[in-house]
């Protein structure tokens, strides 16, 4: 994607003094950004900038953002290193998406797909990924029946359509399963084409989702 890039990403820390492993993580942010691996660097007192804090919503420390991607707890130097590098590229995107719908959290990984629609289409490749973790894929799943009917997922429409041709009916029958949840003419069509597919599945899954129209 053409906003996705590998480049130096800038970083905010929240920390207490109170906290055990906060200097851990302050110490691998410093020497990121003082290698030129981070853009930049911002760091704050949860105590003493509260107002701040409660703008992030931070709720514990260490808590950290790098670009628009939001962490909390300790962190090997390893993973830093790595979402330094990666948080604004479309493989750091990915990662960190499939990693939150495996632990469950859907709400930020809804919200940052309403701030960045385009990052849907990278969130589906879970659905081609069938060595994904079963959590990610179904609280994509679940994602992606919430936007059910709106423009977000609608503009994944080309997307969809093109894993309604993968080799693998698992994947295709996904495909047609959220095709669904696009209220068109463009979807009905490729449903109704689907309806021919060589996997009983499939077809089965394609006139289940042709009911919604």
């Amino acid at each position: 994607m053409n906003n996705l890039s590998n480049v130096a990403n800038h970083a905010i820390l929240f920390t207490s003094k109170q906290c055990p492993h906060c200097p851990t993580v302050s110490k691998i942010l410093k020497e990121l950004n003082q290698s030129g691996q981070l853009a930049g660097l911002d760091i704050f007192d949860i105590a003493q900038d509260q107002k701040l804090a409660e703008q992030y919503n931070v709720r514990s420390v260490p808590w950290f953002k790098i670009a628009e991607l939001e962490f909390q707890g300790l962190h090997t130097a390893g993973e830093l290193t790595y979402w330094a590098g990666k948080a604004n590229s479309e493989e750091g995107i990915l990662r960190y998406l499939t990693e939150s719908l495996e632990t469950g959290r859907l709400s930020r990984v809804e919200s940052l797909i309403n701030q960045h629609p385009a990052w849907l289409n990278i969130a589906i490749q879970i659905l081609a990924d069938l060595t994904a973790p079963i959590q990610a894929r179904i609280g994509l799943g679940a994602v992606l029946e919430g936007l059910a009917n709106t423009a977000i997922l609608e503009n994944s429409f080309p997307v969809l359509e093109n894993l309604t041709q993968h080799d693998d009916h698992r994947v295709r029958g996904d495909a047609c399963h959220y095709l669904g949840f696009i209220a068109s003419s463009k979807s009905k069509d490729v449903l109704n084409r689907c309806l021919d597919d060589k996997h009983a599945e499939v077809r089965e899954i394609a006139e289940d989702s042709l009911d919604n129209f």
